[in-house]
């Protein structure tokens, strides 16, 4: 009876897995969850990257690029008088003109550097011409603030001399209060990579404006129309 029931009362042990295998189990486990979180992140970001068209430009999704406007006076840009060298010219039948345009320029700051007829012997029917190359472009929109109504005219020039050349509708140089408040006035200025859509459109609508007015109220800010080079 003894035997008997110890038979019946022992169990059959249980095999216990090797250490190994636990740890290969563990192992592959984390490879897994590491192989689907890659596959996630993956995912996120390729939709948060802008789509581009066949030609590899951006698409109207992605972000603008910036563009500042600041406002500007004239006075921050341009040169100085005492650093601009004219040539003073007289294109009239009226005596003396232009040693007295030389003059009040020079009362101005500018330098002076010849007075004389118009060597070019043109007629100037309108207040007079600034005629002036590449190096002189900033230069001679500062005349034009002394000179209102002048015409601009660039030619090829290589020197940063500047002529002016007085025509019949002269009167007088513009007086110095005047300019300065001119040159004092701001306007706004736009800056950084964003802005060259910003500038065309700025450039239509004042061409629009400018041709939509018939009579324009007189402003403190000379109007120069430029016109081709002679030859």
């Amino acid at each position: 009876m003894n035997a008997l029931r110890e038979s019946v009362i022992r169990h059959p042990r249980r095999r216990r897995r090797p250490v190994w295998a636990i740890l290969l189990f563990v192992v592959l486990g984390s490879i897994g969850l590491f192989g689907v979180g890659f596959a996630l992140s993956v995912l996120l970001r390729g939709q948060g990257t802008p789509v581009a068209d066949e030609t590899g430009v951006p698409s109207a999704t992605s972000a603008p690029l910036p563009c500042s406007t600041t406002m500007v006076t004239p006075a921050e840009v341009l040169p100085r008088t005492s650093r601009i060298t004219i040539n003073v010219y007289n294109a009239t039948k009226r005596q003396g003109l232009a040693g007295e345009t030389a003059q009040a320029l020079a009362a101005r700051g500018f330098v002076v550097k010849e007075v004389a007829n118009d060597p070019e012997g043109q007629k100037v029917a309108g207040v007079a011409e600034i005629r002036y190359g590449p190096k002189g472009a900033v230069a001679a929109q500062l005349l034009g603030f002394y000179l209102p109504g002048a015409e601009m005219v660039p030619d090829d020039r290589s020197k940063k001399v500047i002529d002016v050349v007085i025509g019949k509708e002269y009167s007088e140089v513009q007086g110095e209060a005047q300019v300065a408040a001119a040159l004092a006035s701001p306007s706004p200025s736009t800056s950084g990579p964003g802005c060259a859509a910003a500038e065309l459109a700025a450039e239509a609508s004042a061409a629009a404006s400018s041709a939509a007015v018939v009579s324009p109220a007189p402003s403190l800010t000379p109007s120069a129309s430029v016109a081709p080079s002679a030859e």
